[in-house]
């Protein structure tokens, strides 16, 4: 059931078997599946309430200095379902070589796991997200014309994401929380830092407060913080009960590394062959989900040039009177039960002006129906967004400010910075996509002038793609990391982070996909330890499937 923290004449669970801090993507998965393979009760903490609203962290970060505004203000959701309030359910898997040791990184040693390990907790991943079980690697193109290009040995390859059906978790695991018996959910609750046993080997619990100033004391036999990007250091930055350093800080790594990745309109894209260039970047629409066609910089190539990832997806500008916004609008409108009349205004207006673009209107709805395809329409402009990976830095990192929130906590500070290894890579892109597209004459590719003039200040034109990651990271050392490979903190045996803090690297794919599968793997890990050993249960859990 859900219990409200902010209600002073409620009470709370004192103690509980594991608590898990945040009602995100990563916190409802680890739940959901403990909850299926498991007797032992849990406590979700959740810093926001259950409104269905997109209103950001009463907690915002502050940037303090850096290359770039890594967006920590306006991309982190509080509430119950988390970030899965706003982001897309987009899913897209690492490669092999975003886990191996890259001798260009100034920070060695690749991950602790292996690609093979990871990928073994993908599947969970995309039943949890209600992913179809089809393959990455699938050909849904299926035109040589348009795939020999990118044909092995080439400069780029081709790649598909798929997105999530039910990308907004909190409406698909409300109902199951408030009916569960083993399962509560504390919300309006903000873990003001995590309490330790007297040797500081393990963790005691979470201490929470509300916005009120109103605090107590929740004891588990297992922590695991899920936080997000950001508030999982920030916690243990802020859990300063043993050491002033914080907790699992010895080695001076909690929050630095910090990622985000680099977004970039890298080129204009004007077509040349219209049948071969919309085949290539119209998105599939098989069943009741949707697949993107990605570009992205060809493994071999960054290898042999040392080369961060970078991958990149149409992006289509059209005009406010298209057919597809004036279809959009009249949807909108009919979707709250509003009449369409000559008396209805703007309304009106987009039903005559779609009426007269019949023929490309009909062209987009064919294309649908027909083709199981997003339309591109052919009066519009066409860029390409590439995603940049950007070198996990030392110096990159969040810390504590002396500037306190609305609960009487230290606001976190972000300092995210951006080496010229990404701009080297983002040129890189731009040549081969040029190169390709040009040669194959399916588009002419005029490339960002940022890209091409050496004078230009590249990161004026970057921005941030909401991917907090990193500030947590996994190693095989404390030397080296904060987290051990099951994500469980060094030296404490009973507290564990999921999420993308604590990947070492970030790719260009989105780095939430991955990081879910890391948090399936740390809950089978749960399940094998003692306090937490399986049973066999008559009514496990019910999710999605």
């Amino acid at each position: 059931m859900f219990i409200d923290f902010a209600d002073a004449t409620c009470s709370i669970p004192t103690e509980t078997d594991l608590c898990i801090v945040g009602s995100g993507v990563m916190g409802l998965a680890i739940a959901s599946h403990l909850l299926n393979h498991s007797a032992r009760q849990i406590l979700l903490v959740e810093e926001g309430g259950l409104e269905d609203t997109n209103t950001t962290s009463a907690v915002a970060a502050e940037l303090q200095g850096g290359d770039l505004a890594s967006a920590v203000d306006n991309s982190r959701a509080r509430g119950f379902g988390g970030s899965s309030r706003r982001w897309g359910g987009q899913a897209l898997p690492f490669s092999a070589l975003d886990l191996a040791d890259r001798p260009f990184l100034s920070q060695r040693g690749g991950w602790p796991i292996s690609w093979e390990e990871l990928n073994r907790f993908y599947p969970a991943a995309d039943q949890f997200l209600g992913l179809t079980s089809m393959p990455f690697t699938t050909d849904l193109w299926k035109r040589q014309a348009v795939t020999a290009p990118f044909a092995e040995g080439s400069d780029l390859e081709l790649s598909i994401s798929k997105y999530s059906p039910h990308a907004y978790l909190a409406s698909v695991y409300q109902k199951p929380i408030t009916t569960s018996k083993q399962a509560d959910c504390l919300i309006n609750a903000k873990v003001a830092s995590v309490v330790l046993e007297g040797d500081g080997a393990r963790a005691q619990g979470v201490k929470v407060r509300n916005s009120h100033g109103r605090e107590a004391t929740i004891s588990a036999r297992v922590v695991v913080l899920c936080s997000g990007g950001i508030e999982n250091p920030r916690i243990l930055l802020a859990s300063q009960q043993l050491d002033r350093r914080g907790v699992g800080n010895q080695a001076d790594l909690v929050g630095r590394y910090y990622q985000d990745h680099v977004g970039f309109f890298a080129a204009e894209l004007r077509p040349l062959d219209w049948a071969r260039f919309r085949h290539l970047f119209a998105s599939f629409l098989p069943g009741d989900q949707k697949y993107v066609p990605k570009i992205q910089l060809a493994q071999s190539l960054q290898r042999s040039q040392g080369l961060l990832s970078v991958i990149g997806n149409i992006d289509v500008q059209e005009g406010e009177n298209s057919p597809r916004n004036c279809a959009r609008r009249i949807y909108r409108k009919l979707r709250h039960a509003r009449p369409i009349s000559a008396e209805s205004g703007s309304t009106f207006h987009d039903l005559r002006r779609l009426v007269s673009s019949a023929p490309d209107a009909l062209k987009l709805l064919s294309a649908h129906l027909l083709e199981h395809r997003i339309g591109l329409p052919k009066k519009a402009r066409f860029f390409l967004m590439a995603n940049a990976e950007s070198e996990p830095l030392h110096a990159s990192r969040i810390t504590l400010s002396d500037q306190l929130d609305g609960y009487g906590l230290n606001r976190p500070k972000v300092s995210w910075l951006v080496s010229d290894l990404t701009l080297n890579a983002l040129k890189a892109y731009g040549v081969a996509v040029k190169n390709t597209l040009e040669s194959a004459t399916i588009a002419e590719v005029r490339l960002s002038p940022y890209l091409t003039d050496p004078k230009a200040n590249w990161k004026e034109r970057a921005y941030s793609l909401y991917h907090h990651m990193g500030a947590t990271r996994m190693s095989s050392s404390p030397k080296e990391g904060v987290v051990d490979s099951y994500g469980r903190v060094h030296g404490i045996d009973n507290l564990y982070i999921a999420g993308t803090s604590i990947l070492p690297s970030g790719s260009s794919s989105n780095p939430s996909y991955t990081a879910l599968a890391l948090a399936f793997r740390t809950a089978e890990h749960l399940l094998r330890q003692e306090p937490l050993k399986i049973t066999t249960l008559n009514s496990p859990f019910q999710g999605p499937t």
